[in-house]
């Protein structure tokens, strides 16, 4: 990020996109919002006025014509005409709420007057509540993660600590992920060491005055002084800013509006020192103290990073809410990063005897990691809830803005819908239905403990503040602190920008995401209404209809507008004054589209924006449909922040072609029937969807995303064939093929890790150390044995995936399967126990583990439910407690987990085994030799299988002695209640020896080879 040009050493800029009908803007709109006009005012509320007597005049031409005069004699047309009006209400509902709240937008900026900063200045001196800034990131660019932290530690607020919340998986085990996790992980001391050498000189220079006091004799000296230091605060915010690698129109926002603004202020500041001081004027000594303190202020955070997933002791749910939580729930403790059998844990300590100790602050700003805030946001955001007339306010945010100067037609207009609802949602405010927006807001803490819930898992306590039962997490919890009597608030600047999705995969993400589970908390919103009406406290209506149509009007939008272009009706229910309903609201966007640096009209490219969004929108109400009558949560969608396109979910590459085919049937029949007022609707729906296919998709994107999900369909792995075969190789072949197993031969991948020896099929599966315990979600893709469709595809190559091949393991009497032994192949040779060993000395070892075994119980799915599923564990999975417990339970089959006996060297330890295994689970123990250590532990843990490793088996026909033990070792399991497993048997003789000698059961190449399922 911060790089300079050898040439120039001003700021360069690379991979920057350029495309027609790109966002030309240069400046974003102006903090403080411009004089709104009493004609301005005038006509919003026309506006509003004029939308409601058209809908009024409507619905009594509706009931006339269709009821009164008898237009529909039918009960048939008489529902047709019942849901029409319903459908027009409804989208009528929705433009009148948006033209009411910025008519209440309009009313706000009016009475806006913005405080000087010089009464924040004082105020601060006085009084410095603490914040603490969190920043939730999961797998971000580090260019992206380092202009959020940047941005939010160059507040000018006295007491500020920021911590960025790593949500990485802990372990990864792709170089990508772990290049990533690097990366994350020194931002906050790369920023740390940036800021010290100016923050040493502000604080010094701030000190040195401050010794002073107040009763010193101050001379023109001390105002030169005190610009002096303006000026070199300047000049080293403007070699940052020259230094600063410009990639995109992110990067260039920053560096203009955060770092160059400051280096600006610092500029003019020191300008007026010197300017007073030419005047002969000498400011009071408080003044001058309140200026070094902005200096010092501007540099002075603590930056520190926390990884959740380090810790079993906390949730690692895969969303930000918990991440959130995790976080906040520590703060005010003092703990200790203790290792315990259940795997590492935060334990709370006394003050001074911890190794983690997190402040409680009185107020927490949250903040995406791909925003920027302007550097007062703190300072002003705090200040009006430092009032007293504010006491009550829970959450005061600035709705975020989007960036100027997007290089993509999408990015451009989809940062127009984002611009509209910044008016939105400040209109919302005036009427009392603010909603916590969540790509930044300043909460207070005391707020947050009001709303905590707490769950236990074990001993481990969770709490819950903000809600994540739906991926709206922030809706729900606005409507939790409407409950508890707190309010909340927009302040009416411009103080905080966030990114807009590059590419239509990923606006479908964040979309359908915006889209899931508001109807869900409709029900918590009328609760919400009785308990403020038990304390006495006002209902308005108003705040009730923006509330539900926030939470309500994506869905009833989008099944109205799709009713309205599948469904041919009745031709006499189409009035002109369908027209004047819509007119106000599109007339209204338009203006307000002008009024934030766009043309009027991008109003018809947002409609057809919207129209090919219409499928994502109802996929996300289905969603929550789906999860109201389930239980279970939704899994949360992260918009990807990456530089290649994001392929949507099929569906949604076909869906705007199949709506725009839709609008192109309806134009058809409209044109047949002589319908001309619904052909001229359905004119407009079908030029707008293919317009916005053509320009936000586009057909060559369209056409690839259409392709590499048919590829990911048709392709299936092609296994390279053995070019010559022994005579013992054909001996098994034919044996098998005389089997009822119908598996096939060795994979490739099989062969490029063991070779052509069967012998080496004894290896099993890797025994690895163990290490820290983290709960990572299985990755299906990289699993070759899950079919299915990943919700997105990146193009870059991945790194080596895994397969889960089965080796059955058969009575040898009776030639039946009884359980398979689950083994991983990983597809570039490697070798299980290497590739497990290598994370175990990063410390991931157990995450991968954990990671293979999910991944056996999800390939195993589809075998008969009687045979058992044999899986390799080491003794930390054992104790890991719940995290086996989890895939033992998903297994839905009997499960033998297979330990060395070699690893249990600690014979007391050994004996507790058995009481760490989850319920239901079988113990087998591989590695047993004929020593008496050996047989002590199975007479004493009494297993319910041995295995006898290839060294026992090979060549057993030709040894006596070895035969004398194996009878032996059965001998032992009759009278514990065990059965032996012989592993390697490869030939007819050692099978023919093995059942005389008592063993029961058997797996090798002779009775079946590794495989990848029963039916492959």
């Amino acid at each position: 990020m911060f790089a300079r040009s050898p040439k120039t050493g001003t700021s360069r800029s690379r991979g920057r996109r350029s495309q027609w009908g790109r966002d030309k803007r240069a400046l974003p709109t102006t903090s403080v919002v411009p004089r709104v006009t009493d004609l301005r005012v005038a006509v919003g509320r026309a506006l509003v006025v004029g939308t409601v007597l058209a809908w009024l005049t409507y619905f009594a031409t509706w009931l006339t014509d269709q009821f009164i005069t008898g237009g529909h004699h039918t009960a048939r047309l008489r529902v047709e005409a019942v849901v029409y009006l319903i459908t027009v209400t409804m989208l009528t509902g929705s433009a009148l709420a948006y033209l009411t709240c910025r008519l209440g937008f309009f009313y706000r900026a009016r009475e806006h007057r913005r405080m000087p900063r010089a009464a924040l200045e004082h105020f601060f001196a006085r009084k410095a509540p603490s914040v603490t800034v969190i920043i939730p990131s999961y797998k971000e660019d580090v260019r992206i993660i380092r202009t959020t932290v940047l941005s939010a530690a160059l507040q000018d607020y006295p007491s500020l600590r920021v911590v960025l919340l790593i949500d990485d998986p802990a372990a990864p085990t792709r170089q990508k992920d772990r290049l990533l996790l690097e990366q994350a992980r020194s931002v906050a001391p790369d920023l740390q060491d940036l800021l010290d050498p100016p923050c040493t000189r502000a604080t010094a220079a701030m000190d040195v005055f401050a010794l002073r006091g107040s009763q010193a004799q101050l001379e023109l000296a001390d105002m030169t002084a005190a610009a002096a230091e303006y000026d070199a605060a300047a000049e080293w915010m403007t070699g940052l800013a020259e230094t600063t690698e410009i990639v995109d129109h992110t990067d260039e926002f920053f560096v203009d509006q955060v770092l160059r603004k400051l280096a600006s202020d610092f500029s003019v500041t020191a300008g007026a020192l010197r300017g007073a001081a030419a005047d002969g004027v000498v400011l009071p000594w408080s003044r001058l103290l309140e200026l070094y303190q902005r200096l010092a202020w501007t540099f002075k955070a603590e930056l520190s990073s926390f990884e959740r997933k380090q810790y079993v002791s906390l949730s690692h749910e895969s969303n930000k809410a918990m991440n959130l939580n995790s976080y906040i729930g520590l703060m005010g403790g003092t703990y200790r990063d203790a290792v315990t059998v259940s795997g590492r844990e935060l334990i709370p300590a006394r003050n001074g005897h911890g190794d983690l100790e997190i402040p409680e602050p009185d107020y927490v700003l949250t903040l995406d990691a791909d925003s920027v805030l302007l550097p007062e946001y703190c300072l002003r955001l705090v200040h009006l809830m430092e009032q007293s007339e504010h006491a009550d306010v829970a959450v005061a945010q600035t709705p975020y803005s989007a960036f100027p100067g997007s290089g993509t037609r999408l990015e451009r207009i989809a940062g127009a819908t984002t611009d509209l609802q910044y008016i939105a949602h400040q209109g919302m405010t005036y009427y009392g239905a603010t909603f916590w927006v969540g790509a930044n807001a300043v909460l207070r803490k005391r707020a947050l403990d009001e709303i905590r819930e707490s769950t236990f898992v074990g001993s481990w306590e969770i709490r819950r503040y903000i809600q994540d039962r739906t991926v709206i997490e922030d809706t729900e919890s606005t409507i939790d602190m409407r409950a508890k009597g707190w309010t909340l608030l927009n302040y009416p600047e411009r103080l905080a920008y966030s990114a807009t999705p590059p590419d239509f995969g990923s606006l479908c993400i964040q979309r359908r995401r915006w889209a899931n589970g508001g109807v869900l908390i409709l029900p918590k919103l009328w609760r919400t209404r009785k308990a403020r009406a038990s304390r006495g406290e006002v209902n308005r209506i108003s705040e009730t209809f923006i509330r539900v149509n926030y939470m309500a009007s994506v869905a009833w939008s989008s099944i109205s507008l799709l009713l309205l272009l599948a469904y041919p009706f009745d031709s006499q229910l189409i009035s002109p004054l369908l027209g004047l309903i819509a007119l106000p609201y599109f007339a209204g966007m338009a203006s307000d589209l002008r009024y934030c640096g766009y043309k009027r009209i991008d109003v018809l490219r947002i409609y057809g924006f919207n129209l090919i969004l219409m499928p994502v929108n109802l996929a996300g109400f289905l969603n929550s449909l789906v999860q109201s009558l389930t239980g279970e949560k939704s899994v949360f969608g992260r918009t990807p922040k990456v530089a290649n396109r994001t392929v949507p979910d099929f569906i949604f590459v076909i869906s705007p072609w199949l709506l725009t085919g839709l609008a192109g049937w309806t134009l058809w029949q409209d044109w047949t029937y002589h319908r001309w007022i619904n052909f001229g609707y359905a004119v407009l729906n079908t030029t707008l969807a293919l317009y916005a296919i053509v320009a936000f998709v586009g057909l060559r994107n369209s056409v690839a995303d259409f392709l590499t999900h048919g590829k990911a369909w048709v392709s299936v792995p092609v296994e390279p064939k053995q070019k010559t075969k022994s005579k013992r190789a054909q001996r098994i072949a034919r044996r098998e093929a005389a089997e009822v197993s119908t598996t096939p031969p060795a994979d490739w991948a099989t062969i490029l890790h063991f070779g052509n020896d069967p012998a080496a099929s004894s290896l099993g599966a890797p025994r690895p150390a163990a290490a820290a315990p983290s709960l990572p979600a299985p990755r299906t893709p990289s699993n070759s044995n899950v079919r299915g469709r990943p919700a997105q595809r990146s193009t870059e190559p991945e790194e080596p995936a895994f397969r889960t091949v089965f080796q059955p393991i058969v009575e040898l009497e009776s030639g039946h399967v009884a359980g398979r032994e689950a083994l991983t192949r990983f597809d570039d040779g490697v070798a299980p126990h290497q590739r497990l060993a290598e994370e175990s000395s990063r410390g991931g070892g157990l995450e991968l583990e954990i990671l293979l075994a999910r991944a056996s119980v999800q390939a195993a799915a589809d075998f008969p439910s009687a045979e058992f599923l044999n899986l390799n564990v080491s003794l930390a999975l054992v104790r890991a407690g719940r995290a086996l417990k989890s895939i033992v339970e998903r297994a839905m089959r009997p499960v033998v987990l297979e330990l060395d006996a070699r690893a249990l060297t600690d014979h007391a330890a050994a004996l507790q085994l058995q009481a760490a295994l989850p319920e239901g689970a079988l113990l087998a123990l591989s590695g047993v030799e004929p020593n008496y250590d050996c047989l002590a532990l199975v007479r004493d843990l009494r297993p319910e299988f041995i295995k006898l490793e290839r060294g026992w088996v090979r060549g057993l026909q030709d040894d006596t002695a070895r035969q004398s033990l194996v009878r032996a070792l059965v001998t032992l399991a009759d009278e514990v209640g065990s059965q032996l497993i012989a592993e390697g048997v490869e030939t007819e003789a050692e099978l023919g020896v093995l059942a005389d000698l008592g063993v029961l059961l058997g797996q090798g190449y002779l009775l079946g080879r590794p495989k990848a399922s029963v039916s492959a």
